[in-house]
């Protein structure tokens, strides 16, 4: 196998340097000088990259012991916890995803489609004739809500934005550049990370713990779930008070993250690109938006794939090689971190016709011209068995509230330039989504949907 390409020593401290600043813009140029691998950096900050299918074919392995997670995913222990599955590895990984996963079934994750409709038509209220405002940071705020609900019920649906305010220094950190320095001295941001996760967890330990004494009835919330669970495989252990809190405030973290992200990124691309929105508008219709109707919208999918193929999220992901891998002929050595970026793999126009063109056609079965994306093309998720835990969530919830922003108004972007990208953690607009109010449509009281009918504990 061939050896690892990638920058000379004496040019890796500019490319250090213009990493920093647009990590992703340095990313496209490496690549396309040096091929689907390369390595940057040096010692602890030496990363190799994989870009392509080809380059993932290995890091996507089903033979998960050849990883480590923990140490490419440690800048998140401040924001997760330890115990976290996104931090986990080995038997501990296992176990926790066996007693989480089936929070997320698909029939569970229906059952929340009231509140989410509940909760973008009280945002939509406050959508008025002429209004013009971040349409960004209401629906962050809406998603938010969403999240908050889902995970704990109704109890805490009012402090939906006081347990967001109070992690967001900890998610901050996490955004800062690499390294992340770590001076415990009040003011610096590591500081404020330690403060907010210290705020988050006496909150998320107090519901816990009038869980436990029954104070409050189980529900279909998630929390709920964690409480009562335990793994169908082995002993039937249920997880710990600390495992719970690192499962919830993952959830939470990630929920309203990168969720809101691709809200932000779909609306925006929806109104930039002409007859885009008509067409949705068009398949929508007047209907009250339902779990069902939502499976039936074949071009929202296709607009919310598209949108999450050019700006997914999660921008970059990787982890810890434990044993020597083969990346497109290339080598990797064990001990490796090795990351990939959806972004750059998901823009390469060997495998996207137009790559930089949002043509949510391309997304359309039943369409002569549909070509089936090549296989570990299309990652916004990650892929194999350790793909995001709540990703048919965060796309149920995306086309909710698409479909119910659709229905609703009529909107005017006031900068029609593609926002610049913020963070490459949950990558998001910077500067949001301007946009003014031209129209509104006649809808439902939003009181009319808020609470989530209940299903069986084990749906």
């Amino acid at each position: 196998m061939a050896r690892l390409p990638g920058p000379p020593l004496w040019q890796q401290a500019a490319t250090g340097m213009r990493m920093r600043r647009d990590p992703l813009g340095e990313l496209v140029k490496l690549h396309e000088r040096y091929g689907p691998v390369f390595a940057t950096g040096a010692g602890p900050l030496r990363f190799v990259w994989l870009i392509g299918p080809d380059a993932h074919r290995d890091l996507f392995s089903p033979q998960l012991d050849r990883f480590s997670w923990r140490e490419a995913t440690k800048p998140l222990l401040v924001v997760d916890g330890d115990t976290a599955i996104v931090l986990s590895d080995g038997d501990d990984h296992a176990r926790r995803r066996r007693i989480v996963q089936p929070a997320f079934s698909i029939r569970r994750i229906d059952a929340h489609v009231p509140l989410m409709v509940a909760e973008i038509r009280r945002t939509l209220s406050g959508w008025t004739i002429g209004r013009e405002f971040d349409a960004y940071q209401e629906l962050r705020r809406c998603v938010r809500r969403i999240v908050t609900r889902a995970l704990f019920g109704e109890r805490l649906s009012g402090q939906a934005d006081e347990l967001g305010d109070r992690l967001q220094p900890a998610i901050d950190f996490v955004d800062r550049p690499m390294p992340h320095i770590k001076v415990d001295v009040p003011g610096t941001p590591w500081h404020r990370a330690k403060v907010a996760r210290r705020r988050t967890d006496e909150l998320v330990f107090t519901e816990i713990a009038a869980r436990r004494r029954g104070e409050v009835a189980a529900g279909d919330d998630v929390l709920s779930w964690l409480l009562e669970a335990a793994d169908p495989e082995g002993t039937g252990a249920r997880l710990t008070d600390n495992e719970v809190r690192d499962q919830v405030v993952s959830l939470i973290a990630a929920g309203y993250e990168t969720t809101s992200a691709a809200v932000g990124w779909t609306l925006w691309a929806s109104l930039a690109n002409a007859g885009v929105w008509e067409q949705l508008r068009a398949e929508v219709g007047d209907e009250p938006i339902t779990a069902d109707r939502v499976k039936t919208f074949t071009y929202l999918d296709g607009v919310v794939s598209e949108s999450l193929r050019l700006w997914p999220p999660g921008a970059v992901a990787g982890r810890q090689v434990l044993e020597d891998i083969d990346a497109a002929g290339v080598r990797v050595p064990a001990g490796s971190i090795a990351l990939y970026s959806p972004y750059v793999t998901q823009r390469l126009p060997e495998l996207w016709p137009d790559p930089l063109e949002f043509r949510p056609e391309r997304w359309d079965k039943s369409a002569p011209s549909y070509v089936e994306p090549v296989p570990l093309s299309y990652v916004p998720f990650g892929a194999g068995p350790r793909r995001c835990l709540g990703f048919a969530f965060a796309l149920t919830e995306i086309k909710v509230i698409l479909a119910e922003v659709v229905r609703a108004v009529d909107l005017q972007l006031l900068d029609t330039t593609e926002p610049a990208r913020e963070s490459i953690a949950s990558m998001r607009p910077k500067g949001g989504v301007a946009v003014r109010v031209s129209g509104v449509r006649p809808q439902p009281n939003p009181a009319a949907a808020t609470a989530s009918p209940r299903t069986p504990a084990g749906g």
